[in-house]
């Protein structure tokens, strides 16, 4: 048997954890927006506020994600997420208690809203370390990149499942089955075995060695930027596209956000065997330039059809960038600082990703519906710029001091 399909197979345990999690997390993401409208009659502004809370959670959770797997290797960190996504769904449950004021059980939902943050940091940035400590640092990008799978594929479902739950048995039974995902996640993961995370010097056990970002900034941003300029075209996709369509009088908006979905996990499948290299750099230009095609596609199209193509191709391009990305990061960064750096990694993708949201929408007030696609379409360009500059020292190969 080959080497990929065997990691893979040892990952297997690792991704039905994370999926578990985030299962959850989708669960009751595609519905507290309509709970919070119906039930406690809130504005649009104000659920983009309590919706806009996770992200904020989980930005600060990367550093202490990051030295959390450092410290107690990537399993337990991983559990600690899973177990801050279980306490979410008990914190959606409480809002539903009738003797509860109506101001208390808000309360309970932006509490939930915390927890999943901060579980959400702990289970990426744990199962990436835990699933590159089980597969060895040669298939480190692999590793990410099926961790990746797990994530998004886990996500897409449950806000499938969490539709149809909502739909016909309605939220109590929905946070019932958000708060069931992670309790059985946990359970696997308390059953297998932990790896012990690697120290500097190659000892084991022990601190971390109080390694800070400031010490990894140096080595992580030129990938964290390139992976902030791709996730502009994933903010603009998963905010906008399916306003765009409404503008434009389409109908199949969610048809298109699935082909997005379609191309990002078609890429993983296909991909992840291929993303381990020593110089990422040519591949990552090319992804995202592929990225940028797709977007102007989208931005271009002249018929729905078209839109389609340029969000299956946008999810093409898109998906790989972070594996790819993530794989120099973890060979510069000292051993004993694996979870550090892949946590400030992240942050990368986290603020860009928010920005682009928010950037998507002035643009799309003052422009049109299209132009956040254009300016998303720039970005991917930019990012390949830097890719193709080839700066010294950038080949993504060897370790950091």
């Amino acid at each position: 048997m080959n080497s990929h399909v065997t990691n893979r197979g040892g990952l297997l345990p690792v991704m039905l954890a994370i999926g578990s999690g985030m299962l959850a997390m989708g669960v009751a993401l595609s519905a507290l927006p309509l709970e919070l409208q119906s039930r406690f009659a809130c504005g649009t502004t104000m659920i983009g506020l309590i919706m806009g809370i996770q992200s904020v959670a989980t930005v600060l959770s990367r550093p202490r994600a990051g030295r959390m797997a450092d410290r107690l290797g990537g399993r337990n960190t991983l559990l600690c997420g899973l177990l801050c996504t279980a306490c979410s769904a008990l914190a959606y449950s409480l809002a539903l208690v009738p003797v509860l004021p109506p101001a208390m059980q808000q309360a309970m939902i932006v509490a939930g809203r915390l927890a999943m943050g901060l579980g959400e940091g702990l289970m990426v940035t744990g199962g990436g370390v835990w699933a590159v400590t089980k597969v060895g640092s040669a298939r480190a990008g692999a590793a990410m990149s099926w961790v990746g799978l797990a994530i998004f594929a886990g996500l897409g479902l449950g806000t499938a499942l969490g539709d149809e739950i909502e739909a016909h048995a309605g939220f109590g039974p929905l946070c019932l089955v958000a708060l069931a995902l992670p309790v059985a996640g946990m359970g696997l993961t308390v059953i297998l075995p932990a790896s012990v995370p690697p120290r500097a010097g190659g000892q084991t056990g022990g601190p971390a060695g109080g390694i800070r970002w400031k010490h990894l900034i140096g080595h992580t941003w030129i990938w964290g930027l390139t992976l902030g300029l791709s996730a502009v075209g994933f903010a603009a996709i998963s905010s906008f596209l399916v306003i765009f369509y409404a503008a434009q009088g389409w109908h199949g908006g969610g048809w298109a956000l699935g082909a997005f979905g379609a191309g990002h996990v078609i890429a993983r499948l296909v991909g992840s065997r291929h993303v381990d290299r020593d110089d990422v750099r040519p591949m990552a230009a090319a992804i995202m330039l592929a990225e940028a095609l797709g977007l102007a596609l989208i931005w271009l199209a002249p018929g729905p059809a078209w839109a389609v193509a340029g969000s299956f191709l946008t999810g093409l391009g898109f998906s790989l960038t972070y594996p790819l990305l993530a794989l120099p990061v973890l060979r510069q960064a000292p051993p004993a600082a694996a979870g550090s750096a892949i946590g400030l990694f992240d942050v990368f993708f986290d603020i860009a990703a928010g920005i682009g949201a928010v950037l998507s929408g002035l643009l799309s007030g003052a422009a049109g519906p299209g132009s956040p696609f254009a300016m998303a379409m720039l970005a991917a360009v930019a990012g390949c710029v830097v890719m193709l500059a080839r700066p010294q020292g950038m080949k993504g190969g060897g370790r950091g001091p």
